[in-house]
């Protein structure tokens, strides 16, 4: 008994004094740019929280929202270390060098393996002092567009007003409409209020975002990818212990694997969902979706030479139809 009360004694003690510290977690505090409530867009934030922590070294996420920081302004507050990581879309940012994995085919495997992770990781670094975790797919489906009116006779929207980011512009524009840049989060009241016609996004967020309240018909077939990004200050990065960074790289490719069988799994179901709620397929004719196809692909690369620079683009692309990634 003696021996017990000295011994807690001693740990009490050293928990009181100056320089002697319990093991404790490590908080890593994320930014996302999708509200919980866009169930889809959300999940593979909460993925990478829940492999990352299975891991077992110490390090939880606490993840943010838009609702503290607007999306479209996320990557600096994480580039200067106010937040240690971010998971967004690369259109929403300047120097997005990731956006060139939308136009690629969602093999998460060959993206690593054909180098094309490297080079963005690379740039990343450079350009916005952050190390590039994972590039992460919600399935494989890609996107659609949605509109409160089906396409006109012609297979085509000309003269609509067509809500989309840097990445459909060219899309939007390769069927006469003309292209209006807001942020999600402001769609549904745009769309209601008939200050846009339809917009273009990732076909597996349709169902949680509710637009299919407000724009009935959605085209078909899809076209690109939908692959964001999770990226993570490279100071904080670099403090971390080489158990750590193992920790967090095993749990961003688990996470990648995720994504895609989660969202394909997701899609079907939801697709039904939407039939039920009276949303009609408008199907794009061969001649307008070969329109679309080719001005979302050379779009995307297209964007990465202005942002980045062309000869890293044509690396890049190189690299990638060497892979069988892209076209």
């Amino acid at each position: 008994m003696f021996k017990k009360s000295v011994v807690g004694v001693a740990l009490a003690c050293s928990m009181l004094m100056p320089g002697v510290q319990m093991a404790q977690a490590k908080t890593l505090r994320m930014i996302e740019s999708w509200p919980e409530s866009n169930k889809m867009a959300y999940m593979p934030a909460a993925r990478f929280k829940a492999n990352l922590e299975a891991q077992n070294v110490g390090l939880d996420v606490e993840i943010t929202g838009p609702e503290a920081i607007p999306a479209f302004e996320q990557i600096t507050p994480v580039s200067n270390g106010v937040l240690d990581l971010i998971y967004t879309y690369p259109a929403y940012h300047s120097k997005a060098l990731t956006v060139v994995t939308n136009a690629m085919e969602p093999d998460m495997d060959k993206i690593r393996s054909s180098g094309v992770f490297d080079v963005i990781d690379a740039y990343f670094q450079k350009e916005h002092n952050l190390k590039l975790l994972a590039n992460v797919a919600v399935g494989s489906a890609g996107y659609h567009c949605y509109l409160r009116e089906p396409l006109s006779s012609d297979g085509d929207w000309a003269g609509r007003k067509i809500r989309g980011v840097s990445t459909y512009v060219p899309v939007i524009e390769a069927l006469g409409g003309v292209a209006v840049n807001t942020d999600m989060g402001e769609v549904y009241s745009a769309l209601e209020r008939g200050v846009v016609d339809g917009a273009c996004a990732p076909q597996s967020v349709f169902l949680a975002t509710k637009h299919y309240e407000v724009a009935k018909y959605r085209t078909e077939p899809t076209f690109g990818q939908l692959v964001s990004y999770i990226a993570m200050n490279l100071d904080s990065w670099n403090d971390l212990s080489d158990e750590e960074k193992k920790a967090v790289e095993a749990a961003s490719i688990q996470t990648e694997q995720d994504t895609i069988r989660i969202g394909n799994e997701t899609i079907q179901t939801d697709l039904k969902t939407l039939s039920d709620a009276g949303v009609q397929v408008t199907g794009l004719p061969d001649a307008s979706y070969e329109k679309v196809r080719k001005a979302y692909y050379d779009g995307v690369w297209k964007l990465a030479e202005d942002c980045c620079g062309v000869d890293l683009a044509k690396d890049l692309r190189s690299k990638a139809v060497e892979a069988g990634l892209t076209k």
